[in-house]
């Protein structure tokens, strides 16, 4: 359905919601290397210490997840991507843990 008169924004109205959006998006990036950084950087003693096993993939599916992210970040980047795994399939992973 169209935007009615009433309902349709200014043109500085219309930017500045675009430019709230990829501010924000830039900041959800700036947080997702972060993460990405934080998860290269646990060892496997420190997941020991945690009690996250292996047997089940749990230390595969975070490696791959800290790559799926880095994908991400890439495309965001401008970057050419070729994925090594669905990003879809590695977070509904991550989303499943416990």
């Amino acid at each position: 359905m169209a935007l009615t008169e009433i309902q349709r924004p200014t043109k500085a109205q219309f930017y500045g919601h675009l430019q709230s959006i990829a501010t924000e998006m830039n900041n959800i990036m700036h947080r997702w290397r972060d993460s990405a950084e934080f998860i290269g950087r646990v060892q496997t003693t420190d997941l020991d210490t945690m009690g996250v096993s292996d047997t089940d993939g749990s230390r595969t599916d975070l490696v791959e997840f800290r790559q799926a992210i880095n994908d991400m970040i890439a495309v965001w980047d401008g970057d050419a991507v070729t994925p090594s795994t669905a990003p879809g399939d590695v977070c509904d992973k991550i989303r499943k843990m416990r």
